[in-house]
């Protein structure tokens, strides 16, 4: 999810319902952006000199429309071409958010009947100028028109259908009600790009781990698996190896194969620690992270004796999120003491410096350990919406 366009009948400015319909598309326009939502205007994308049927078309493909339905929008070419592209579109149902002004007369049967017949006389009269004066040139701007004009006819029913069925709260009623039905539905679908998105976790490779290393590796397969995320790790023992055998014993109780979410990443002619999941391999030496990195996109970090601080430096390079868990020590502390003196440079979405400060916990226990993991998860969650949704 990346982009709510924004349709309406925009060349209207000097009549009443016009400027209140700018007054209104100007505040949701505001409140979005103000929330960092990436955000399509056709007024102000077609003012850069875009093409029109592009961008309609483009519409079409968006993954959120607001729909703002005036008469003028039910009688204008352009508008109603956008209308079509979107309705096109599969599973358009759950991305339409539709505002139905009170001058569009779409939920009587009368005012149906109104604007799918004035389509029809639309559809009429092209044709008759086609038919009379246009008959040779099939190329010619008016048989382009002419279609344009035909297609919306034979769609405008099931558009207003649609629509006047359609629940959607009114944000000339209700603007925050409005407002949070749309980001809501946003966050959501959100949710479900998880299972797309890649965690790499990396930290201390020894077979005896710190009992604040152990727990929190623990808890943290544990949450990525019911996050639904992938995970991706180097095959080592220690943190590598915990991660991975609590990953794959939550994905057991979803009844989730292992080879669809679980990617180990290993030196040719070695075999992971922990048995399972997808193997690829890799020549030794920076290629061992720069493999695992390129599939990333968060990566977290626990302890470490020196491997996961380099981690940490060419994700740094590859612009990848990192997230060191500092209480474990080691690394991750190094890393996070690094982070807070650089924290302008640092590519963490809109996490504020005290959110992450926050991660600075104390682990002795297993209740403590699912604490910090929790607080770690709400970030890994703010930074992938930040980076699937936002314009960040």
């Amino acid at each position: 999810m990346n982009e709510i366009y924004i349709s309406y009948a925009w060349k209207d400015n000097n009549s009443e319902s016009g400027k209140r319909r700018e007054e209104l598309v100007d505040q949701i326009c505001d409140t979005l952006l103000a929330q960092n939502y990436k955000l399509i205007r056709d007024r102000d994308h077609l003012s850069l000199g875009k093409s029109i049927k592009q961008f309609m078309e483009s519409i079409g493909r968006g993954n959120y429309v607001i729909l703002v339905i005036s008469d003028k929008y039910l009688k204008s070419e352009y508008c109603m071409f956008e209308a079509i592209e979107v309705i096109k579109s599969k599973e358009y149902e759950q991305r339409i958010f539709p505002i139905v002004l009170e001058d569009a007369d779409i939920y009587s049967k009368e005012g149906q009947f109104y604007y799918i017949n004035y389509w029809k006389q639309q559809k009429e009269k092209i044709e008759k100028i086609v038919n009379e004066d246009f008959q040779s040139d099939i190329y010619s701007a008016i048989h382009h028109i002419s279609d344009k004009i035909i297609e919306i006819s034979h769609q405008i029913d099931d558009f207003i259908f649609f629509i006047a069925d359609k629940l959607s709260i009114n944000p000339m009623k209700n603007f925050d009600g409005f407002i949070n039905q749309l980001t809501s539905s946003i966050q959501d679908d959100a949710a479900k790009l998880r299972s797309n998105q890649n965690i790499l976790v990396a930290g201390t490779g020894n077979y005896q781990l710190a009992p604040e290393i152990y727990l929190t590796a623990k808890h943290l397969g544990e949450k990525i698996a019911k996050y639904d995320y992938n995970l991706i790790t180097g095959g080592w023992q220690g943190v590598d190896y915990v991660v991975a055998e609590s990953f794959a014993n939550q994905l057991a109780l979803k009844n989730i194969p292992l080879s669809r979410k679980l990617t180990q990443v290993v030196v040719h002619g070695t075999q992971p620690i922990f048995r399972g999941g997808t193997l690829e391999y890799t020549e030794p030496g920076i290629n061992e992270w720069l493999k695992c990195l390129q599939k990333a996109d968060v990566v977290i970090l626990l302890g470490g004796l020196g491997g996961t601080y380099e981690t940490y430096l060419y994700a740094k390079q590859e612009k990848i999120p990192v997230i060191p868990i500092v209480c474990t020590n080691g690394d991750a502390k190094r890393v996070f003491d690094e982070i807070l003196q650089d924290w302008n440079t640092q590519i963490m979405g809109n996490i504020s410096i005290t959110k992450f400060k926050s991660l600075n916990q104390y682990i002795n226990n297993e209740m403590t350990a699912e604490d910090v993991v929790n607080d770690v998860m709400d970030i890994v969650n703010e930074i992938i919406f930040n980076q699937t949704v936002l314009k960040l």
